[in-house]
């Protein structure tokens, strides 16, 4: 090593110890969140969203209790939301309406926010306004990042210039960013107050607004209201019995699914009933006792609603698809003659539903995969307005044709929407899927593939 290799190394050790240090500062000064076992932490929120015609209220409470530490580091989390939601409408028909849900999950919580084990059911609000991951160090903090779900739902996260983390002040922005944003013209934004020496957030004050559809502002808060310490007999039978259900649950979700892949509806029905109803009478606890009730009859009004769709699929599944012809909205002439040679695929929607608008970046992913393959994805457009389903097309950068199709949904019985209708080379429609899915992108995909590949195995 030369004189000025070694001088160089010298003079550049104190810079390099320095920024370590400063490094290590930073990351010691990050917040985490602080739980224990046995805490039980109740959060209250109110909404008011006005618009012309009327206004929207909701008030929420939601309770979470900590119930293991993990050998990873991370605490088991079961939550419980219950939310009132009223709208007040004016003009001609006024009057108001009242609507009740809640929501009941677990999940894993580690200190820097990450998340694990969230199952798909569980009610975005009951753990995402709450609990989110935090940046990796001081100077991605006031830079901003980003927290992405889905395809669809993101956000913005960055240190708001009131924070002041030397003193323990930890306030954060939340901007959201995705779809619903750019199609519905909305905005929402929130600051989020964390306290670094309890290791909660204990308040959430957001600010709203939307230009289409119901267009109107909005405020919201949410606060922590109080953190109580459960006996350990309390909490190892609530987490015995919140564990019973949260299984139960999950395999009446899985006999749902094995219902639209196949299997007799009411004999999974019937089955997955008898289930819930044997494991509900080892239940001591009335809090798990009502989730189990709620769970029966939500499985019960469910199963009505799968035997009816069965019903339509066996009328409209492996059979001739019905013809057509209409143009998009380049004024295109499309038929569904034109594809024959091609697996189609038909997705019904329309702008004001928000499930639809949700799947629409799976869509574009699915229109991308098979994009030099013999598959056609085509965007079934039922609103009255061409401006609409051109706004969306745009603002999307949708990369398959829109159609309008006012008038179609009939031909393919469909009654909600989205609902994607996919048909085989020889003009056969081979499946359906109804609503939004997670997953929509890999079971979309799945079919596809099975019909490309009976296709050339012939």
């Amino acid at each position: 090593m030369t004189k000025l290799s070694v001088l160089s190394l010298i003079v550049l050790m104190p810079i390099i110890t320095v920024r370590a240090v400063e490094n290590e500062t930073a990351k010691e000064q990050l917040p985490h969140y602080k739980l224990e076992v046995g805490q039980e932490l109740v959060y209250e929120g109110s909404s008011h969203f006005q618009y012309d015609g009327g206004s929207f209220e909701t008030k929420e409470q939601t309770t979470y209790w900590v119930t293991r530490q993990n050998n990873d580091g991370s605490w088991h989390v079961v939550g419980h939301n219950e939310n009132a939601f009223q709208s007040l409408h004016k003009g001609e028909k006024e009057g108001s309406s009242e609507h009740k849900r809640e929501a009941f999950g677990g999940f894993d919580l580690f200190p820097d926010g990450h998340l694990a084990n969230v199952p798909e059911s569980l009610d975005d609000q009951l753990v995402t306004a709450i609990f989110f991951k935090f940046p990796d160090d001081i100077a991605l903090a006031r830079a901003g990042w980003e927290d992405e779900k889905d395809a669809g739902d993101k956000s913005l996260y960055r240190l708001a210039p009131r924070s002041d983390p030397a003193s323990g002040k930890w306030i954060f922005e939340k901007t959201a960013k995705g779809v619903f944003n750019a199609v519905y013209l909305s905005t929402s934004k929130s600051l989020i107050y964390f306290d670094p020496k309890r290791g909660l957030i204990t308040k959430i004050e957001s600010e709203n607004s939307q230009g289409y559809g119901f267009k109107g502002t909005g405020t919201g808060r949410i606060e922590l209201k109080s953190v109580n310490k459960k006996s350990g007999e309390w909490t190892a039978q609530f987490a015995q019995e919140a564990d019973a259900f949260l299984q139960a649950k999950a395999a009446t979700h899985k006999a749902k699914d094995s219902i639209r892949e196949g299997a007799k509806p009411e004999e999974t029905i019937a089955a997955a009933e008898k289930m819930l109803r044997d494991n509900r009478q080892k239940i001591k606890l009335p809090m798990i006792e009502a989730q189990f009730e709620t769970e029966l009859t939500q499985l019960q009004e469910s199963g009505k609603y799968l035997i009816k769709q069965k019903k339509t699929e066996d009328e409209l599944l492996n059979k001739a698809a019905a013809d057509w012809q209409t143009t998009d909205i380049e004024g295109k002439k499309h038929a569904l003659a034109d594809y024959r040679g091609k697996v189609v695929v038909l997705d019904f929607w329309y702008r004001g539903c928000g499930w639809c608008i949700r799947a629409m970046p799976q869509i574009k992913e699915v229109s991308d995969h098979f994009r030099d393959k013999p598959v056609a994805v085509l965007g079934m457009n039922t609103d009255p307005a061409e401006k609409d389903a051109r706004f969306v097309a745009d603002k999307l950068k949708l990369n398959y044709p829109t159609l309008k199709a006012e008038g179609l949904p009939e031909k393919y019985k469909v009654s909600g929407f989205p609902t994607l209708v996919i048909i085989d080379q020889k003009g056969i429609v081979r499946a359906r899927h109804v609503g939004y899915s997670p997953k929509l992108r890999e079971e979309v995909i799945k079919t596809i593939d099975g019909l490309l590949a009976s296709e050339a195995g012939k």
